[in-house]
């Protein structure tokens, strides 16, 4: 069986969650990678075949999304000819983690595509949203990456096809030894924007930058950039995580015990869904990082470990019998 698992690379979730399953796919299939957008700092397991500059979202430097650098700074006609042009016939299988190109391709040229991705559990009518919600975000989150049949997760299993959040191997084994001490993830923050708001914190923080050329200390404050092994040792002794309204670190945090506070990008309607499921399940939400009220949310009890269960293997015979002739054997 020939699997293709495009993922999107704007971010680091997406390939954190593929680093956990691709390994796991390979037992059963050749599986080759894709991946668009530049903005993830982490590596594919034996590297991607193809790279596609896809569609990245840009940010300004105080934890917005940039509407104009996203509509300028993308190469439209590129993604245009990429979606024509990308060699997805061949494969029994393509996995989609919310990548444009391959979801485009197959909606307009035909193919085989399971969407397992975040989104598709945000997506679910029975999902947590915002009290406003937004038009052009609900269809973004339906358009930019389209799929006929989808596998979603979210922070809880609202309905059949939504799972719990799939806690990577590396984070669910993880030693994690907290002490009084904040990591930062703030990604749509420059790195002086967040050294302005958090060197006085009565705890040290380790803020994560990506792309920071050269670290950043002042008073409680450090910054750096980012790599899995610092993050991860970073991580595992904070008691704290301050971060965007996400997926993959949030949950993380909450299945660690952490406190947790999240700060959702500034018109990214999907952070906003997140944030609304985020705190149901406990954590702290700030519209800012001026508004967050830091000492009190330091001072408060951390959450109790959320006991999210591994189901990886399940997932992975879940994701196989999409595949076209494990269907027609099952008829």
């Amino acid at each position: 069986m020939n699997i293709l698992y495009a993922v999107q690379g704007t971010g680091n979730g997406h390939v954190a969650r593929a680093r956990h399953l691709i390994p796991l796919l390979a037992k059963h299939a050749e599986v080759d990678i894709w991946i668009s957008g530049t903005e993830s700092q982490l590596n594919l397991p034996g590297g991607a075949q193809r790279s596609w500059s896809g569609i990245s979202l840009k940010y300004n430097a105080h934890g917005g999304l940039s509407i104009t650098r996203t509509l300028f700074e993308n190469r439209w006609l590129r993604f245009i000819r990429d979606v024509l042009q990308a060699p997805i016939h061949g494969y029994d299988l393509i996995v989609n983690d919310f990548e444009p190109v391959s979801a485009w391709a197959v909606w307009l040229r035909g193919g085989t595509l399971l969407e397992l991705s975040h989104q598709a559990g945000v997506r679910h009518p029975l999902s947590p949203r915002p009290k406003q919600r937004n038009a052009l975000g609900e269809w973004i989150l339906k358009n930019y990456a389209p799929s006929r049949q989808a596998i979603g997760f979210h922070v809880q299993a609202v309905a059949p096809g939504v799972h719990p959040p799939l806690i990577r191997s590396e984070v669910r084994t993880l030693k994690s030894t907290p002490g009084p001490r904040l990591l930062v993830y703030l990604p749509a923050y420059s790195a002086g924007a967040l050294a302005a708001a958090l060197a006085d914190c009565p705890v040290p923080v380790t803020a994560f930058v990506p792309q920071l050329a050269v670290p950043m200390v002042r008073g409680a404050f450090r910054a750096e950039a980012v790599t899995t092994e610092a993050f991860l040792t970073a991580f595992a002794a904070s008691d704290s995580v301050l971060c965007s309204a996400g997926f993959e670190l949030p949950t993380e945090a909450l299945f660690h015990g952490k406190r947790l506070a999240v700060i959702p990008i500034k018109g990214q309607y999907e952070q906003e869904c997140n944030a609304a499921a985020l705190r149901k399940a406990g954590a702290w939400h700030a519209p800012s990082l001026t508004k967050l009220k830091l000492d009190k949310w330091l001072a408060s009890p951390p959450p109790q470990p959320a006991q999210w269960p591994d189901y990886s293997e399940d997932l992975i015979h879940e994701i196989l019998s999409f595949a076209p002739q494990r269907l027609a054997a099952s008829n």
